[in-house]
């Protein structure tokens, strides 16, 4: 019985570890704001546009089967640009958005972080691109920057949504 145990941990312990070196750094660069620094699952494809240097930078994230998207946007207070950056003026801008695509009834959820940090709304349906039926939107503070995000994802990829919100809880703003 404790050999069976010990096997047990042992191979949840080497399944962790296998989890952790299945992601990557990724550091984009925020102009003169510095870096906005996180993990993407290693097999995810990840490109980065911009119209501008200086602009922010958009990330769009893809899982190898095409089955579940992350969109990521970074900005930061700039003269032309002034993001939400209080934790009111996030929740009012992610109720705009929700309003604005047609899910003025998703209850607003809050980031979870070690304090609030964001918000973010739960939708699907017919304001989702084929092959995706699960919507997930919404706005968080890391460091300066007010990070706005969406994850798409088919049926039965829910977790892919929680992954995103969890490693933005978990990013950083280097300067």
């Amino acid at each position: 019985m404790r050999l069976r145990l010990f096997t047990a941990s042992l191979a949840l312990m080497i399944a962790g570890a296998c989890a952790e070196a299945a992601d990557r750094a990724l550091t984009v660069t925020c102009a003169e704001a510095g870096a906005l620094e996180l993990t993407v699952p290693d097999t995810w494809t990840v490109e980065e546009s911009r119209h501008d240097v200086r602009m922010p930078p958009t990330l769009t994230v893809s899982a190898p089967d095409g089955k579940a998207q992350w969109v990521v946007t970074a900005v930061w207070k700039a003269a032309d640009r002034k993001p939400p950056s209080t934790l009111d003026e996030i929740r009012t801008r992610v109720t705009r958005t929700a309003q604005t695509v047609g899910a003025a009834d998703a209850p607003l959820q809050p980031v979870p972080a070690s304090a609030p940090a964001g918000y973010f709304f739960d939708a699907g349906g017919a304001i989702t691109p084929e092959p995706f039926s699960m919507l997930r939107q919404g706005m968080l503070k890391v460091g300066e920057l007010t990070v706005s995000f969406t994850a798409m994802g088919a049926a039965g990829r829910s977790a892919d949504q929680d992954a995103l919100v969890e490693r933005l809880a978990r990013a950083s703003h280097r300067r």
